[in-house]
């Protein structure tokens, strides 16, 4: 059967796919306003303390009482990732990628505040974010490769974190880099033009700090190594929000960041809103970023990406999300894409979600529209085991 659309199409089904490990901006509606509550690591992300847990397995159709352990110095799991791709336009074939990705995350508590935590994953097919004459993508090393498969490994994460008082922790390492709404799809505009693909993980220093209804994240970066030649970034930005009433459901924010490349410079101005109300709520985030591209004649240039989500709780356990973004290059590099997308997530229990949804973009500049559908089954741990 030939699938018939205007211009591009695709079709994506997930048989076992899992999204980055990141917290989740919908707690918003619960009145949690950031991620220190529920997470090991205050940015988010990694694994979950014994409250976040226990919030985790309550939120599910099949609610229970955890039965996992507390306690111990050792946290630690493994995720197995399973996706299949298939896409197609046209009048041409069906093309398609099937992608495996094996994750390990450990966090150690070393004792008198000190903590670390590392997040490794191996997989057979790299997903890079958007190659870019001015900012090439990263893509993975090769650990194997032969004629009929190659396994490519990298770093998520390696911190080293102190925390001498409950609401402030200064850490280092290699790690993603703050980002204001924080959402899962690392293909949206918002993250995947600002450095914050799967595999951005500069080395860093940065400090958090957070009361009832203020955080603050200075940050400092330098290069990982894993970088294009010329594209290595080193800068500091500094992310910031307050809750407005006080009720931990209506957090304003910020995220600036000057950043400096051989080959590019970029300053960004992230302004986001986070908005819970019961039920439902709104993430919004629009990042203005101007660069300047430094390889012969120096060109300048803004970028401004937009992001957009009503979501609707139904149940605890089933969320409805409307998605619109908006992403717009200047000359040198114009480029000007529009995106809707509907989106159902189902957590049948706390190992497994399934989310359904339908996506539609439009390039303004030739008005080619690209439709695609993606099905995911996400598998939580695999193995859970604390010490």
């Amino acid at each position: 059967m030939r699938l018939r659309f205007p211009m591009r199409a695709g079709i994506i089904l997930a048989s076992v796919a899992l999204r980055p490990a990141l917290a989740l901006p919908t707690m918003i509606r619960l009145g949690y306003t950031n991620c220190a509550a529920c997470h090991i690591a205050p940015q988010g992300g990694g694994l979950l303390n014994s409250y976040g847990r226990r919030i985790d397995e309550a939120q599910s159709w099949r609610a229970r009482e955890s039965e996992l352990q507390t306690g111990g110095r050792m946290t630690q799991d493994v995720r197995s990732v399973t996706q299949q791709q298939l896409s197609t336009s046209t009048g041409k074939p069906l093309l398609g990628v099937i992608r495996s990705r094996l994750i390990y995350r450990n966090s150690t508590e070393l004792g008198h505040g000190f903590r670390v935590s590392t997040m490794l994953a191996v997989e057979n097919e790299s997903a890079p974010r958007p190659a870019l004459k001015y900012d090439p993508s990263i893509n993975p090393r090769a650990l194997y490769h032969s004629d009929a498969v190659t396994f490519r490994g990298y770093l998520m994460s390696a911190m080293v974190s102190y925390r001498p008082v409950k609401n402030l922790e200064v850490s280092g390492g290699r790690d993603q880099l703050p980002s204001g709404v924080n959402i899962a799809d690392l293909s949206a505009f918002v993250r995947a033009r600002n450095r914050l693909g799967y595999y951005d993980t500069p080395v860093q220093a940065k400090l958090f700090l957070w009361g009832n209804r203020y955080q603050v994240v200075p940050y400092a970066f330098r290069p990982s190594g894993t970088e294009a030649a010329g594209a290595g970034e080193s800068g500091a930005g500094t992310m910031a929000e307050f809750d407005v009433l006080g009720k931990g459901r209506t957090v304003v924010g910020a995220n600036v960041l000057q950043g400096r490349a051989r080959i590019e410079r970029r300053s960004l101005f992230g302004p986001y809103v986070r908005l819970g109300f019961g039920k439902w709520g709104i993430l919004a985030e629009h990042d203005i970023t101007d660069r300047t591209y430094l390889v012969g004649a120096a060109q300048r240039f803004r970028q401004n990406a937009s992001f957009a989500q009503l979501f609707w709780a139904t149940r605890e356990w089933l969320v409805l999300s409307l998605i619109g973004e908006r992403l717009k290059v200047g000359h040198p590099y114009p480029e000007e894409l529009v995106a809707g997308k509907v989106e159902v997530a189902a957590r049948l229990s706390s190992e497994f979600t399934v989310t359904a949804g339908a996506r539609l973009q439009r390039n303004e500049l030739n008005g080619q529209v690209g439709p695609s559908f993606s099905l995911q089954l996400a598998m939580k741990p695999v193995l859970k085991r604390i010490w």
